[in-house]
């Protein structure tokens, strides 16, 4: 996956450390960040870069323990965090002393891991006391994670043209006679565009880049044509 999957100042430690799988407990984190800065008035972590983001992290969270740096996979992120001087963990009744009442202290605590499996879950913080007056059972669902191949076109190197077309039968669901329509009038001319049959993007490529396939051009030069001005669109 990639790192770059929010803003800087509320990215989990193990985006910022490169990890190439990571689970909800990033957005625990982010949400846990935002809190503290709903007190303070100011962001928690507001790194320039990602080292000076790192550093700020270790000067409240301290330095990792041996078992968490080891998750690291990425050597050269782990190198440079065991090479800072170590560093004791601050609380945040020291950080923000009488800001935050003591169950978001609490809360926040369990927020702000190392270890993404040492976090709270969204189940266990809805129980927390911090959020007793907020919490309705009733009316917070939980569901399984949704069918990744509803998602296949984000991980293959799809054209505009192609993408068009599965916003454009997406939006078909809820016009059943034209569905049917277009189905027929495809299944004549043969011109459907499958998704599933384009390449697989390689580590680390963008899905979009500069350089336009020659359908991607042809696409633009019909839709141009089509309205007149490419200015009108």
């Amino acid at each position: 996956m990639t790192e770059y999957v929010c803003t800087r100042w509320y990215r989990a430690p193990e985006v910022l450390c490169s990890w190439t799988d990571y689970s909800g407990s990033i957005d625990i984190w982010s949400i846990g960040c935002i809190l503290a800065e709903m007190y303070t008035r100011k962001p928690l972590y507001p790194g320039h870069n990602t080292q000076h983001q790192l550093d700020l992290i270790i000067k409240y969270l301290g330095s990792p323990e041996h078992d968490e740096l080891m998750k690291i996979p990425n050597e050269k992120c782990r190198n440079f965090i065991q090479a800072l001087p170590d560093t004791v963990c601050r609380s945040f009744d020291e950080i923000y002393p009488g800001v935050m009442p003591p169950e978001a202290r609490a809360l926040l605590d369990q927020m702000m891991r190392w270890d993404p499996q040492r976090r709270i879950t969204v189940a266990e913080a809805l129980e927390e006391q911090y959020l007793e007056k907020l919490h309705c059972p009733e009316d917070e669902p939980t569901r399984e994670p949704l069918d990744t191949s509803d998602f296949e076109f984000e991980r293959r190197k799809v054209t505009a043209g192609a993408l068009r077309d599965e916003i454009f039968r997406l939006a078909l669901c809820y016009y059943p006679h034209l569905q049917r329509q277009f189905e027929r009038e495809v299944a004549q001319s043969g011109g459907h565009r499958d998704i599933t049959q384009y390449r697989l993007l390689t580590p680390g490529e963008a899905q979009y880049s500069s350089d336009e396939s020659d359908e991607d051009c042809r696409s633009s030069q019909l839709d141009d044509a089509d309205s007149g001005s490419g200015a009108d669109v």
